[in-house]
Formats: structure tokens, sequence, C-alpha cells
């Protein structure tokens, strides 16, 4: 089990492409970047890959939001079928040549994910969203609909999300507030971001921001946990949230997972039998 863990926490940070987009995405996505956080997600990983094995051979995978692979490339080593989808070409091109040796046993689709998963032909052991919910605007339908195309003891896995602003405290707020503006300050663009914060602040969302448009869970108070659980626990599944800390900086990584921080969040999910 370790040894597996070990070695998907590494293929988590396999991306070696040099384009720009791919090196900002690194940089800020901290679920690929510290070795901690890729180790929780490789246990993950294992756990709900190794549930699927006890019911099938050879588990079959959608990976919604596949991006360059972070999910696609571990669930391909352990020896699953997965089909992958993303709407960005350059990501899924990326993947490709990932993924190439791989040969069958990926299937790629260059599309919105709502069209993948109108195809009820096609049925999963596992539909895993990683870094992904937050970005949806109604992700609650989204994972009701992604829970028609799953197997009879099937599973749903999320990973790196961040939990509802309101519900993780004041200590965790400003810890990992004063975590992520230490380094914002270093990224770029530091007045426009903290004119998009204070404009947020007082609930003034513009429909033509880029910024607004896709990083729903500042304009929206994060990622409804709860009731995210709730949906799975009304529709007869198993939910089990696991919390943690997250954020960019490598500083401040450590420290909020020593003192115990939460701000980020993954669900697990099993389809019970009817």
């Amino acid at each position: 089990m370790d040894r597996r863990i070990n070695r998907i926490a590494a293929l988590a940070n396999v991306f070696s492409y040099d384009a720009d987009a791919t090196r900002k995405y690194v940089d800020g996505a901290p679920h690929v970047k510290h070795a901690a956080l890729r180790k929780l997600y490789g246990q993950l990983v294992v756990q709900v890959f190794d549930n699927a094995k006890k019911h099938t051979q050879t588990p079959a995978i959608l990976d919604l939001g596949a991006g360059e692979g972070s999910v696609t490339v571990p669930f391909l080593d352990l020896g699953a079928k997965v089909v992958a989808v993303d709407i960005s070409l350059s990501q899924i091109d990326a993947l490709k040549t990932k993924c190439a040796h791989f040969g069958d046993m990926l299937e790629v689709q260059c599309e919105d994910i709502n069209c993948a998963l109108k195809d009820k032909n096609k049925m999963y052991d596992i539909v895993v969203v990683n870094s992904f919910l937050h970005h949806v605007p109604d992700y609650l339908s989204m994972i009701k609909e992604a829970t028609t195309v799953v197997n009879p003891l099937g599973q749903f896995l999320s990973f790196q999300d961040p939990l509802r602003y309101d519900s993780v405290g004041k200590i965790n707020s400003l810890f990992s507030n004063f975590a992520y503006f230490t380094w914002r300050v270093f990224r770029g663009d530091v007045i426009g971001g903290l004119k998009r914060r204070v404009r947020r602040a007082r609930g003034i969302y513009l429909d033509d921001s880029d910024a607004d448009n896709t990083e729903y869970h500042v304009t929206r108070n994060g990622v409804d946990q709860e009731a995210i659980r709730k949906l799975f626990e009304e529709m007869g599944w198993d939910c089990s949230i696991v919390s943690y800390f997250s954020t960019q900086g490598s500083l401040f990584q450590p420290i909020g997972s020593m003192l115990g921080m939460k701000n980020t969040f993954a669900i697990i999910a099993q389809k019970r039998l009817m």
C-alpha cells in the first residue's frame, strides 16, 4: 500500500510541459505542489481503487475536468480503464502525449462535462472530479447527474475544494487568508487583486469579469460540503468528508497542517445496493 501511495504522490506532479499556463497552474495548485497533499491524494486514490477492485477486475473511471492528468495518470498506473473529459484542447493534447503508452486503457473526450454525462450507455465504477467542483456554478446538480452513470456499489471521489467559508471558524479563516495573501503578493497584479477583494467583500460581482466567472467559490462562500453530504445521503449513498489544510505557499502549508487547520475537503461517496 505505501509503495503505491508514494508512486501516486509522484505521478500527481508529472506536469513537465513548458507551457506558461501549466507553470502557473502548478504554482497555484497545492495538491500538485506540496508533498503532504500529494500523499493524502494518493491515499484516497488507492482507497477507492482497491474498493472498486473488490467488485470488478478492471475498474472503469470517469475523470471529469481531467486537465493534464493529475487523476488520469495515477488510475491508469494502478490498472484502471479511464475516460478523461476536459473542455481544453491544449490540456487534452498534453494528456494524450503523457499517456500514450497506456494505449486503449485511455479514452479522451474534448468536450463539456455535461455532454459526457448525457451518455447513459457508459457506466463507471468511479467518477472523479479533482479540484473542480468550485469552478462549477451548480455543483450539486452536476454531482447528481454524475451519479446516474455510476454502477451499483460504484463511488464518487472529489478532492481539493474549499470548505464553506462560514463553516471553518475565525482562526482558520484568518490563518488561511494570511497564508494566501503572503503568497499572492508575489504573483503580480497586486492592486487589481486587492480591488477585486474589496469589491467582492461589498457583495458586488461582475458578469463580465473572468475572475468572478471562474472563481465561483470566491463569489459564493466556498463549496458547501454539508449540502453535498446531504445530497448523497438523500440518494442512499454512504458519504465521508475528509477535511484538511491547503494553501499555495510552501512556508505556511506545514505550519497549518501542524496546527490542525482545516480549509479544504475531499469527498468519498459510495452507492448502496437498493
